[in-house]
C-alpha cells in the first residue's frame, strides 16, 4: 500500500522486469513519493522521487498537507502509520482502492477511482502520455533529509542502531518487523528497499509477535533470499516457540534481538503520565543459549564495536541464529 503525494505515476512504456516484479523506471510527473510501511519497495526507494515510508514524521504529513494534489493508492492510511497525528490534505484528494468502502478512509476524496490499482495506474499514466506537463522537479533530496534529521531526532539509539544494523546486511535481505521501537523508530527509516515486501510489517495491528513467524514464511517463500527478523525482547517472547519451527523446517533464518530491557513505549507512555512503571520492565533470559536450546545458534553483543561483525558472523552461519543486543550498549 502506498500514499503519493501529488501525482506520480508509473509510466508503463519504460519497465523492467525484476526477479519477483515489474519495477517502473521513470516517473511521468516530477514529484515525490511516500509509502506505507507495507508499501516500502512498490517505487524503489534508491529512485530520486522517493521520500521513503515516514508517514509517522510530523515532516511528512506536512510535506501531505502542502501538496497541490495528493493521490492515494491502495491505503487506509491507518492511526498507527502515522502515529496517531492528524492527516490533512489542503489539495483535492484522489484514492484509488479495491473496496468502495475505502474512498474516505481516514482522509475524504475529491475523487475516487474503485478497482484493480494497476490497471487505473496504467490508465491513466497513458493518458498523460497524450498531454503536455508543465511539472517542475521537486527537492527530493532536501525532503529526504529532512525526514531524516526528524527521525534521528525523535529516537537516536533507535535510529543510530538501526542505521548499523542494516550496514552489516546484505542489500537484497528481506526482513520480518515487529511492533517493536527498533523497528518503527529505527528500521523502517535506515532500511531502503527496492523490492516490494521487503519488510514484512503490520503496523495496522500494532501486533506484538509478529516479525519471527513472518519471516519464516517469507524463507519459505523465496529460499534463495537471506531472511532474518528484527524485533525488541517483549516482542520476541511472544512467538520463542517459533525458532523451533524454523529448525524443524530446516531453514536459514537470523534473528536480531534488541533489548531495551522490556516494554519501552509503553513504559514511556506510563511516564508521560506520571505512572510509576508497572507490568513493562522485564527480566531477560541468557539469550543466546535460549537459541542453542532450539539447536540454534546464540550470539551476545557485548561492546558496541562487535555490532557489525557479529550480525555478519551470525547471518553467514547455517541455521536458526539468534543475535542479542542489548541497546543499553549504546545509549551514552
Amino acid at each position: 500500500m502506498t500514499a503519493v503525494r501529488a501525482r506520480a505515476l508509473p509510466d508503463p512504456r519504460a519497465r523492467t522486469t525484476g526477479s519477483t516484479h515489474t519495477r517502473y523506471r521513470t516517473a511521468r510527473l516530477n514529484t515525490p513519493v511516500l509509502t506505507s510501511m507495507n508499501g516500502k519497495g512498490v517505487l524503489p526507494e534508491s529512485h530520486p522521487l522517493s521520500i521513503g515510508s515516514e508517514l509517522r514524521l510530523a515532516g511528512a504529513l506536512e510535506l501531505v498537507a502542502a501538496a497541490d494534489a495528493v493521490l492515494v493508492v491502495g491505503s487506509k492510511l491507518g492511526v498507527a502509520e502515522r502515529a496517531g497525528m492528524e492527516l490533512v490534505a489542503n489539495g483535492p484528494v484522489v484514492r484509488i482502492d479495491i473496496l468502495d468502502s475505502q474512498r474516505d478512509k481516514n482522509l475524504q476524496a475529491a475523487h475516487a477511482l474503485i478497482g484493480d490499482s494497476a490497471v487505473i495506474l496504467a490508465t491513466l499514466a497513458e493518458e498523460l502520455h497524450t498531454r503536455t506537463l508543465q511539472a517542475a522537479p521537486q527537492a527530493t533530496d532536501e525532503m529526504r533529509n529532512l525526514l531524516a534529521r526528524e527521525a534521528a531526532e525523535h529516537d537516536p539509539v533507535s535510529d543510530a542502531v538501526a542505521a548499523r544494523i542494516i550496514s552489516a546486511l546484505p542489500t537484497d535481505v528481506i526482513l520480518g518487523g515487529d511492533s517493536s521501537q527498533i523497528v518503527y523508530n529505527g528500521i523502517g527509516s535506515r532500511f531502503r528497499v527496492e523490492e516490494p515486501a521487503s519488510l514484512i510489517y503490520m503496523g495496522t495491528y500494532c501486533t506484538l509477535g509478529y516479525a519471527l513467524p513472518a519471516a519464516i514464511g517469507a524463507k519459505i517463500a523465496e529460499p534463495s533470499r537471506t531472511v532474518g527478523a528484527v524485533v525488541g525482547d517483549g516482542a520476541l517472547m511472544f512467538s520463542i516457540q517459533e525458532l523451533q519451527t524454523a529448525k524443524e523446517q530446516g531453514l536459514d533464518i537470523f534473528v536480531i534481538c534488541v533489548d531495551n530491557g522490556g516494554y519501552g513505549e509503553i513504559k514511556q507512555n506510563e511516564t508521560d503520565r506520571d505512572i510509576a512503571p508497572v507490568g513493562v520492565q522485564l527480566s531477560q533470559p541468557d539469550w543466546p543459549l535460549v537459541a542453542e536450546a532450539f539447536g540454534g545458534s546464540g550470539f551476545a553483543v557485548t561492546d558496541p564495536v562487535e555490532l557489525e561483525d557479529t550480525i555478519r558472523e551470525a547471518v553467514a552461519r547455517k541455521g536458526v541464529t539468534l543475535v542479542h543486543v542489548p541497546l543499553d550498549l549504546f545509549q551514552s
